[in-house]
């Protein structure tokens, strides 16, 4: 099925609304439970950092759908702002996740015996959160980066080659729609420019 960039444009849209939604659902559930702020507390800071990777994990889901509308959008700035973002929330995720093993480990030699077994299976889960969460993010923005970068080198190399870089008439003039045209290939066609617009 072959859409239009108007089309695709709109379907970007309503993707971007959607993981904004996740996004906003996500952190005012994680406000909520954590309200009001106590750093000064132990307890407070192993539950936190627990609902935390919680959140993390689950944002996956959405970053991926924001990325994929961010593509169909053909918005490279999005993705540059969006993939230093997604980096700088995985090394913060990092860095947590140490905190959290400093705070776990005071938390659990206070714990009476009885209950330092479910302490353990719960600090282990967040943990494997964390762990994951951060992998993802990183991997994530360190992907998205070698592709934008992939994207301009070879249209870079398309455009020595002969090939013919055009925008959409229906593209902004921020983020046009590049399309690459072969015009060698155009010549074989009877009838037929060298030059193709989308729209």
């Amino acid at each position: 099925m072959n859409l239009s960039t108007t089309q695709l444009r709109l379907l970007g849209s309503v993707m971007y609304f959607a993981a904004f939604s996740l996004f906003v659902s996500f952190l005012a559930d994680l406000v909520i439970k954590i309200w009001p702020i106590k750093l000064s507390e132990l307890n407070w800071r192993v539950g936190a950092s627990g609902l935390v990777m919680d959140v993390l994990m689950a944002s996956i889901v959405p970053l991926a759908i924001f990325y994929f509308a961010a593509f169909m959008n053909n918005d490279r700035k999005t993705l540059q702002f969006m993939r230093w973002l997604t980096v700088a929330v995985g090394v913060i995720a990092i860095g947590l996740l140490g905190l959290f093993a400093l705070d776990a480990v005071q938390v659990r030699a206070q714990l009476p015996q009885n209950v330092k077994a479910q302490f353990i299976k719960a600090a282990l889960k967040a943990s494997l959160q964390g762990t994951l969460s951060a992998t993802l993010f990183i991997w994530f923005g360190l992907t998205v980066g070698k592709v934008i970068k992939s994207v301009g080198v070879a249209r870079g190399a398309d455009a020595k080659e002969g090939m013919l870089m055009v925008g959409s008439r229906e593209a902004s003039p921020s983020r046009p729609n590049l399309r690459a045209i072969d015009a060698n290939d155009s010549k074989k066609k009877e009838g037929t420019a060298g030059l193709s617009i989308d729209g």
